[in-house]
């Protein structure tokens, strides 16, 4: 009854978000990569049980080769056709699945404890995950992303694991089970390898003690070896596809390695060498084989991939630095602060996992958990993205940590019976704190793409010529849309548009030395290679994302900007340089100095510092009218138009050119006929950007027609 209690609190607590989620009857969804999640299960529901491998939607106009893992979309997109299918059945289905599957861990974290620590430390650790909001957080209605499904079938594995590791006369059977459960985590992410590791790292700990203590290998090995026999075979059917491939290698290569791992103990043991030389010798071996694999070319495919996965779980990847959840842990929270209390509970409750191991033999599951406990707090140290992970285990540590200090509260012969247990309650309310006013911040929490964000997609969806292909994206579309690669998840699913850069950082580059050039003929070049006639920018890119931007293209973020923090406020200073790039011109200055770029769409919301504009603009690229002709005066010549926005905002257009041989060109993207929701007040006006005596003037009309053809205007001063 108590498991059936904390699973329903915890399916409730995961169900709150959809109150800040479910807009007019549509689902607004959480993040960024659940937005392409759903783009998936859509096909996938379509195509049933075929996903979608090739978007020509995403790196306009190339289009982009899909490497995630298909078993996630399947899953969502087979419940969705259960409840009849459609777009509100997937949407509705993907919505509820995190939620459902992290309820789900509730019974096997119970199982697992309850195993490891008996029954009373079960219980409170399945509670204590269903109010945790490092699992919350990744679980919750709207947040469809693969890592709810991920962790459960991380979990199950432990589970097995557990079982195949002392339940002697079933370990091949638990241990298969536990490799059908790794197997699908191949099938579910990329990174399952890395689960791998962990496991080999287990068993390298566990000869070292075998050792000592006088045990066999064959105990750890031969149910090992089972799991990993199991995904080896559920592997082969795909192991030639690139995004089972490094599971398929970390499967085979999990089997050698534990075959060596029985031969180096058999050496160590016939030699009588110390168990505390075995580790290092492990180590020493690994590090051996990485560089004659790098060497070898029959091998080096393989060595690639493992010096990939090390740079993206211990480094980010190549967009780490640009990207919130790869971040240290360190960066991110601030050592004064009920998150930092609550990582400090859970280390305390690793030291008291660490006190029960200290007698001699080890059991071997208790290890196996403390090495799972110590290897994901190892990824979460690097990147506070695999907090999740680590709430499995804090939630066990955090129960241990309680009934140890409870324990010594009833055994106390100094304190009164009738304060012992208030005292012990007081403690777990301190313990709970942090998971409480985690769940506090989750609820109010709205999806990131809610109000101008979400308005804006709408507009550009009803307002720009609709894209072929959207649902059968096997070719390139008629034009593609750039923002910066955050951003384009959302304007695919909502707006329903190709877009030059996404989430999985394609194209990013490419943005990045849009955004950044500093003339524009550069912005025209890429815009031109990219086929794009849309540009959608917003005031994070000007300013909190604006220091991830330069290093894609070698640049000194420096240069650009420089970000201030006190205690009270943090500021931003654009440097001159910035102000003259295109994102700056565009966002900031609404196209002036910009020929072929003009302002369509302006969201509600003012936001920035220093440079106050609206939250969300988007940009059309147009061939731009071509004002020209003869002038006496040596000095700019300029163009000025008073312009009215979407949201009745009054602002100036102006650029200039310098005269050469008597003659002057200057190129303007907006029309002076009405046409569109942002429109001019009054005619352009011409003449020398410098007031001074004897200097004319004209006034200039252009039509829409003129602007999008390219139509020169002759104007003679």
């Amino acid at each position: 009854m108590a498991i059936l209690a904390a699973f329903f609190i915890s399916l409730l607590l995961r169900l709150i978000p959809a109150k800040n989620a479910i807009v007019d009857g549509a689902v607004l969804f959480y993040g960024y990569d659940s937005f392409y999640h759903i783009r998936r299960i859509h096909y996938t529901a379509e195509n049933f049980p075929s996903p979608l491998w090739f978007d020509s939607y995403l790196n306009h106009p190339q289009g982009l080769d899909l490497l995630w893992p298909p078993l996630f979309d399947q899953v969502v997109a087979g419940a969705a056709l259960l409840f009849g299918g459609g777009a509100p059945a997937v949407e509705m289905a993907g919505a509820l699945a995190p939620p459902v599957l992290g309820a789900l861990a509730i019974p096997v974290l119970y199982l697992l404890a309850k195993k490891l620590f008996g029954v009373r430390v079960a219980i409170l650790s399945a509670f204590l995950l269903a109010v945790d909001p490092k699992h919350i957080g990744r679980t919750h209605f709207g947040f469809t992303d693969h890592d709810a499904l991920e962790s459960l079938l991380i979990l199950g594995a432990l589970l097995l694991l557990a079982y195949a590791l002392t339940e002697r006369d079933r370990r091949v059977w638990f241990g298969a089970a536990a490799g059908v459960f790794l197997a699908a985590v191949g099938y579910t992410w990329l990174g399952a390898p890395i689960y791998m590791g962990m496991i080999l790292i287990y068993a390298t700990v566990q000869a070292a003690f075998d050792l000592r203590d006088g045990g066999t290998p064959a105990e750890t090995v031969v149910p090992l070896a089972a799991a990993f026999g199991a995904a080896l075979l559920l592997h082969l059917p795909f192991r030639e596809e690139a995004w089972l491939h490094p599971s398929f290698l970390g499967s085979l290569g999990a089997l050698a390695a534990l075959a060596f791992i029985y031969l180096l103990y058999r050496l160590f043991e016939a030699k009588t060498a110390s168990w505390l030389f075995f580790v290092p010798a492990v180590a020493v071996c690994v590090y051996i084989a990485a560089i004659l694999g790098h060497s070898c070319g029959m091998i080096r495919g393989a060595g690639s991939l493992f010096w990939e996965g090390i740079g993206y779980f211990f480094f980010g990847g190549v967009a780490g630095g640009g990207i919130l959840e790869a971040t240290a842990i360190y960066k991110l929270i601030d050592l004064v602060s009920l998150p930092a209390l609550g990582l400090a509970f859970s280390a305390l409750g690793l030291c008291i996992v660490i006190r029960l191991l200290w007698s001699a033999p080890i059991p071997r599951d208790r290890l196996l958990f403390l090495v799972w406990t110590v290897f994901s707090l190892g990824l979460l140290i690097p990147q506070v993205r695999f907090i999740y992970l680590f709430s499995l285990s804090s939630s066990v540590l955090i129960a241990l940590l309680f009934y140890s200090v409870s324990d010594r509260i009833e055994g106390s012969k100094r304190l009164r019976r009738s304060s012992k247990t208030p005292l012990s309650i007081a403690f777990l309310a301190v313990l709970l704190l942090p998971s409480l006013a985690g769940v506090v911040t989750i609820s109010g929490d709205r999806p990131e793409i809610s109000g101008d964000w979400a308005e804006t997609l709408e507009w550009l969806s009803e307002n720009t010529p609709e894209t072929a292909g959207f649902l059968r994206p096997d070719r390139p579309a008629e034009y593609g849309v750039l923002s910066w690669w955050d951003y384009g998840n959302w304007i695919l699913l909502q707006s329903r548009r190709p877009v030059v850069a996404n989430n999985f950082q394609a194209g990013a580059q490419d943005a990045a030395r849009f955004f950044l050039s500093e003339t524009e003929d550069e912005a025209i070049a890429v815009a031109e290679a990219r086929d794009v006639r849309y540009v959608i920018t917003d005031y994070k890119i000007v300013y909190t994302k604006l220091p991830a931007i330069p290093p894609w293209i070698g640049e000194d973020p420096d240069s650009y900007i420089v970000i201030s923090t006190d205690p009270d406020i943090v500021t931003f200073e654009h440097t001159k340089r910035f102000l003259s790039t295109t994102l700056a011109r565009l966002h900031l200055f609404d196209s002036s100095d910009l020929g072929s770029f003009r302002l369509v769409f302006e969201s509600k919301a003012t936001k920035g510092f220093g440079y106050p504009t609206k939250e969300v603009k988007v940009f059309e690229r147009v061939a731009g009218a071509r004002i020209s002709g003869t002038t006496p005066y040596e000095r700019p010549m300029g163009v000025i138009l008073e312009m009215t926005s979407n949201q009745g905002r009054r602002f100036h257009y102006y650029n200039s050119a310098m005269p050469v041989d008597g003659r002057y060109e200057i190129t303007v993207p907006y029309s002076t006929d009405g046409g569109g929701q942002i429109r001019s007040v009054g005619p352009y006006l011409v003449g020398p950007v410098e007031d001074f005596a004897g200097g004319d003037y004209r006034i200039v009309d252009l039509t829409e027609e003129d602007v999008l053809s390219g139509r020169g205007v002759e104007v003679n001063f």
